[in-house]
C-alpha cells in the first residue's frame, strides 16, 4: 500500500514538472506572436508606401490620370471619392487618393502655371467718344489657365487719330505679358443712314467733331432712289477716312387702284388695276392671290406694292368678268390668182375683228397649195379668240402657168439700166456697170429651167435669183438694151453645164462671165488666153468649141 502511495506521489510530482515545462513554453510562444505581427506590419507599410509617388507636380493644362501617381502603371487604378476635386486649368495643391489593386495611396497633386500667355493683336477702329474693353485688341489668346486682360494705360477715346494702346495679359499662375495694339479714333461716323429720296447728306453729318473736311467721293452722283450701302471717302484735317452711307427706304408706297371689268380667260396683270404709285424707290407689284380668270361675276383682288426697302402696301379692287361667246370676224379674204413660181402674200389686206381683241390669233392653212404646179388650191383662214370662239373662211388660190414676154423683160431691163448708166459713158463703162449690177443684185441658186432665155432673164431681173443660165440671160437682156454687141457661149456639154457671154465694146470679142464663183474671180472682158489659163487649173471650167464662135481676143 505504501509502495502504491509512493508511486502515486512520484507520478504526481513528475506530472507537475511536465505541466510546468509546457506552461513555460506557452508563455514563450504567446509573447513572440505580437512581435512578429508588428514586424510584418512595418514591412508591409514600407512595401505599400514604395508603390506610389506621394507628390506629383504638373504644368497647367497637362492631363492627369490615376496611373500617373503609381511607380508601376495600372490602367485599372482610379481616384477614390475621398479625393479632393481638382482642375489642371486651376493652379493649386490638391489631396487625392489613388486605389490600385488592394491598396489605397494618399498623394498630393500640385498644378503649376509657369508659361506666360500669348496672343495676336488687332487694330481697333472706333468713332470719337466711343469706348471699348481690352478684349477687342487681342485674338487667339493661348494659355493653359484663365487670362485676365487689362489696359496698361487707359486709351484716350476722345482724341481723334492713331494711338498705341498697352495691354496686359495675366494668367492664373501670375505670369504677365504686355503687348501693344493700334487704336484709330475716327473723327467721322463709321456709317450714316439717310432715307431714300432725301438727297445727299452734308459733310457735317459725317463729322463727330469740328474740323476742316471735304468729300473725296462724288457723293452727289450716288443714286438716292435705290436702297444700298455705299462707301464714302472723306478728308478731315488732311487725313483720309472712310465711312459707309446707308440709303434706306422705311416709308411704304402710296398707291391708288381702280376696279376692272372685262372678259373671262384673258390674262390680268396687277398693273391693270393701278392708277397711282408713289415711292422713293422702285416698287414691284403682285397679286396677293391670283384671281380666278374663269370665274363669271365679281371677285375681290388684292394688289401688293413692295418697295426696295421691303415696305408693303396692300390695296383691294374689284374684278368683274363676263363670258365671251362672240366669234371673230374675218374680212378681206378673197380668191387669188398667181403665176407658177411666184410668191404669195396670203395675209395682205386680210384683217380680223373681235369684241375681245386680246389674245386673238389668225392662222393661214396653205398645206394644200403647190406654187410650182398649175391648179386651183384651197386656202383656209382661221381666227380664234382667247375664249376659244373660232371662225374660218376658205378661198381659192389659182396657180397659172406664166407666159414670159420679151416686152416685159425689156421693160425690166430698161428700168434697171436707168439707174446704172448715163449717156456720156463709154461702151466699156456701160459693160462694167452692167457686170457689177448683176453681181450685186442677183443671188445664186443651183437650178433653173433651161431653153427659154426670156424666162431666165425675167427670173434674174424680177426674182433676182438663178444659176449660171439665169446670169448669162440677164446679162444678155441688159447688154442688148444698152446697145452693146453680145453673144451667148456655153461650155462643151459634160456632167456640169456652164453658160456665159461674149461682148464686143469696140475692139473685138471678150469673155464676160457674171456668175459668181467661190474664189470671187471677176471675169470682165477677159481674153481667151486668160480664160483658158484659168480653165486649165479649174477642171476645164470654161472649155468651149472654138469652131462655133468667132475669134476671141
Amino acid at each position: 500500500m505504501q509502495e502504491i502511495v509512493e508511486n502515486e506521489t512520484a507520478f504526481t510530482k513528475e506530472k507537475g514538472q511536465r505541466a510546468n515545462k509546457k506552461k513555460r513554453r506557452r508563455i514563450l510562444i504567446g509573447g513572440g506572436i505580437p512581435l512578429l505581427l508588428a514586424a510584418a506590419c512595418v514591412g508591409g507599410w514600407f512595401y505599400v508606401d514604395n508603390l506610389a509617388y506621394h507628390l506629383c507636380r504638373v504644368e497647367a493644362g497637362v492631363s492627369v490620370a490615376p496611373s500617373d501617381f503609381l511607380k508601376t502603371p495600372d490602367e485599372n487604378a482610379f481616384f477614390t471619392e475621398n479625393s479632393q476635386p481638382f482642375s489642371v486649368t486651376e493652379p493649386g495643391e490638391y489631396q487625392v487618393e489613388v486605389k490600385s489593386g488592394w491598396f489605397v495611396h494618399r498623394c498630393t497633386l500640385v498644378v503649376e502655371d509657369t508659361i506666360p500667355p500669348a496672343c495676336d493683336t488687332v487694330p481697333v477702329q472706333l468713332e470719337l467718344g466711343e469706348t471699348c474693353g481690352p478684349e477687342l485688341f487681342v485674338e487667339n489668346v493661348t494659355d493653359a489657365t484663365a487670362v485676365e486682360l487689362s489696359f496698361g494705360v487707359s486709351p484716350d477715346f476722345h482724341r481723334a487719330g492713331r494711338q498705341m494702346v498697352e495691354l496686359a495679359l495675366t494668367d492664373r499662375g501670375g505670369n504677365r505679358v504686355v503687348v501693344e495694339a493700334e487704336l484709330l479714333v475716327l473723327p467721322v461716323a463709321e456709317e450714316l443712314t439717310v432715307e431714300a429720296g432725301q438727297g445727299p447728306p452734308g459733310i457735317r453729318e459725317f463729322l463727330l467733331t469740328e474740323a476742316e473736311a471735304d468729300f473725296i467721293t462724288q457723293i452727289d452722283s450716288l443714286d438716292y432712289h435705290s436702297v444700298g450701302d455705299y462707301p464714302v471717302s472723306l478728308r478731315v484735317d488732311g487725313e483720309l477716312y472712310s465711312s459707309v452711307l446707308h440709303i434706306v427706304d422705311t416709308v411704304p408706297p402710296r398707291a391708288e387702284v381702280q376696279d376692272v371689268e372685262g372678259f373671262a380667260i384673258l390674262p390680268r396683270q396687277p398693273e391693270d388695276f393701278v392708277t397711282v404709285i408713289e415711292d422713293a424707290t422702285e416698287v414691284k407689284l403682285r397679286f396677293g392671290e391670283e384671281p380666278d380668270l374663269a370665274y363669271i361675276g365679281t371677285q375681290q383682288v388684292a394688289i401688293v406694292f413692295t418697295d426696295q426697302g421691303g415696305n408693303e402696301t396692300i390695296k383691294t379692287a374689284l374684278l368683274t368678268l363676263e363670258a365671251d361667246t362672240e366669234a371673230p370676224v374675218i374680212t378681206g379674204a378673197r380668191d387669188m390668182l398667181v403665176f407658177m413660181g411666184d410668191s404669195v402674200s396670203y395675209r395682205k389686206n386680210v384683217t380680223v375683228q373681235d369684241n375681245c381683241p386680246d389674245g386673238l390669233e389668225l392662222s393661214v392653212d396653205t398645206s394644200a397649195v403647190n406654187l410650182g404646179e398649175a391648179g386651183v388650191y384651197p386656202v383656209i383662214y382661221r381666227a380664234v379668240d382667247a375664249a376659244g370662239n373660232e371662225t374660218s373662211v376658205t378661198v381659192s388660190l389659182t396657180v397659172a402657168a406664166r407666159l414670159y414676154s420679151l416686152e416685159e423683160v425689156n421693160a425690166l431691163a430698161d428700168a434697171a439700166l436707168a439707174g446704172i448708166i448715163t449717156p456720156e459713158m463709154s461702151e466699156r463703162d456701160k459693160a462694167w456697170a452692167i457686170y457689177t449690177y448683176i453681181r450685186r443684185n442677183v443671188g445664186y441658186i443651183n437650178h433653173s429651167e433651161k431653153g427659154d432665155w426670156v424666162r431666165a432673164a425675167y427670173e434674174g431681173l424680177a426674182k433676182r435669183q438663178g444659176d449660171c443660165y439665169v446670169y448669162a440671160c440677164t446679162a444678155k437682156a441688159l447688154l442688148t438694151r444698152a446697145g452693146i454687141k453680145n453673144m451667148d457661149i456655153a461650155k462643151i456639154p459634160t456632167k456640169r453645164e456652164h453658160y456665159w457671154n461674149l461682148v464686143d465694146v469696140g475692139d473685138g470679142w471678150y469673155h464676160f462671165d457674171t456668175t459668181p464663183r467661190t474664189d470671187h474671180t471677176i471675169f470682165f472682158l477677159w481674153t481667151d488666153a486668160e480664160l483658158m489659163e484659168y480653165s486649165g487649173i479649174h477642171y476645164r471650167s470654161h472649155n468651149y468649141d472654138r469652131e462655133a464662135y468667132p475669134e476671141i481676143n
